[in-house]
């Protein structure tokens, strides 16, 4: 991807495709921006808003997910899995961050920053399940407004959680996720704008 440099964007605005495809400082700057309150309906907006301005074909190639896979998942009707999250985003050329929100830990951020950072969705998977059981459960039971028997098997470290839950800790632990440009970007071939990937002619 080429980086255009930092861009804020409206929802409204006629070029906000032009403004996302291939471009991660842009990127980052649109999902760090509809992150920011931990409003899961907007995350999976913003989501759709950024995927749907790449060209899907190669996107799906990148992530290693099915075409059909990943229009089903963020379509906008789903709540998606925070591995297929992960995997759109390292496919985008962007990483996830985790910053503290006022009053919030500074060592809770910077542990799941790590653990989000890590290529394998499995090691954010644990990381989440680390922080949590670091807490007083009943307590971030009683603030996430579910069972704490819940808590354990959703952030047990062997379910993938969906957007909407982690979205829900983040709030109650009082951080939040922000997005920044991969560096140095991976190296992938060039993709065309829109649609389908050029065939190959036989010799």
């Amino acid at each position: 991807m080429t980086d255009k440099g930092p861009v804020m964007l409206e929802d409204d605005s006629p070029d906000l495709n032009e403004l996302l495809r291939d471009n991660p400082a842009g990127i980052s700057s649109y999902l760090t921006e509809n992150f920011g309150e931990n409003d899961p309906g907007r995350a999976r907006a913003a989501l759709y808003v950024v995927f749907v301005a790449q060209n899907v074909q190669m996107l799906a190639r990148d992530a290693g997910l099915r075409r059909d896979a990943l229009y089903k998942t963020f379509g906008g009707r789903i709540d998606p899995q925070l591995s297929r999250v992960l995997k759109l985003l390292a496919a985008m050329n962007v990483v996830p961050r985790v910053a503290p929100a006022p009053g919030g830990s500074e060592a809770i951020a910077a542990r799941l920053t790590e653990a989000f950072g890590r290529e394998d969705p499995a090691e954010a998977i644990l990381g989440l399940s680390e922080v949590v059981k670091s807490q007083n459960v009943s307590a971030l039971a009683l603030k996430l407004g579910v069972m704490r028997t819940t808590v354990y098997k959703t952030f047990g470290g062997t379910v993938d959680p969906q957007l909407k839950r982690v979205l829900n800790l983040f709030g109650a632990l009082q951080v939040r996720l922000a997005v920044e440009p991969a560096t140095p970007p991976k190296i992938r071939p060039n993709r065309p704008k829109r649609g389908r990937p050029p065939k190959v002619q036989a010799p």
